[in-house]
């Protein structure tokens, strides 16, 4: 890219952070290129950098503003209440399939054994449009939760089922965050244009003996999620594990 190319998006992406109004005033790549008078690849590419900052949201047709939902790291609640709190979101889980499987080579380590685990691959919805939120495939143990295959799962929170049908609490875990651009089938999942950028969140679930009973990759849209971790997070994670 030319020294006058960079100029251009760094003016473009300066203007946008002084205004985000301009985006629901120019709402396609299109219009943008015509208000800042350059041409459309360079709007793609400051609204991919923007993006990146999570700073705006982009579409194959339009670009929005979207709510951000903030995520406590170390906190073993469900995503759902995760989401839910402060924000009266309508979360709609579908469940897109349901199944036991071998185990996996990759996660013979962390569960301690060969055995057979159970699948479970789910999108979550939100609002009435239905618009996709997450894309997360869980693997349990086919031991401790038998007969959960045959479970219909539509609009149930996980955690909240086993607690009440298996009597089974979750004590902690760990969580690894990377970001990375969707791919072609994370993309159709979450309605957005391959390449953008995206949450890769994998997650490692104990019970109270230390034993481990869950674990879950979740592909998030980059700017609709914002993880922290609190003080209280790490006290309450530390006397957990005492």
């Amino acid at each position: 890219m030319e020294y006058r190319d960079i100029a251009s998006k760094m003016n473009v992406e300066e203007q946008i952070r002084a205004n985000p109004a301009i985006i629901k005033e120019n709402s396609t790549e299109r219009g943008l290129a015509e208000y800042f008078g350059v041409s459309r690849t360079t709007v793609r590419k400051a609204l991919n950098d923007l993006a990146m900052e999570n700073f705006v949201f982009q579409t194959e047709k339009s670009l929005e503003c979207h709510q951000v939902f903030e995520i406590n790291m170390l906190k073993m609640s469900s995503f759902s209440e995760e989401v839910k709190k402060g924000d009266n979101a309508q979360i709609k889980i579908k469940v897109l399939s349901n199944q036991i499987i071998k185990m996996p080579a990759e996660l013979r380590t962390f569960f301690g054994s060969n055995q057979q685990l159970i699948r479970i691959i789910r999108q979550r919805l939100l609002g009435v449009s239905e618009s996709p939120l997450s894309y997360e495939i869980t693997y349990l143990s086919s031991e401790k939760f038998k007969g959960l295959e045959k479970v219909d799962l539509n609009n149930v929170s996980l955690y909240q089922f086993l607690k009440d049908n298996y009597y089974f609490i979750p004590s902690h875990g760990r969580e690894e965050i990377a970001y990375e651009a969707a791919t072609e089938d994370k993309a159709t999942y979450l309605q957005v244009t391959e390449g953008t950028p995206i949450y890769k969140v994998s997650s490692y679930s104990f019970d109270l003996n230390f034993q481990p009973f869950e674990h879950t990759v979740q592909y998030l849209i980059g700017n609709r999620f914002r993880y922290h971790l609190s003080a209280k997070n790490i006290f309450d994670y530390r006397e957990k594990i005492k």
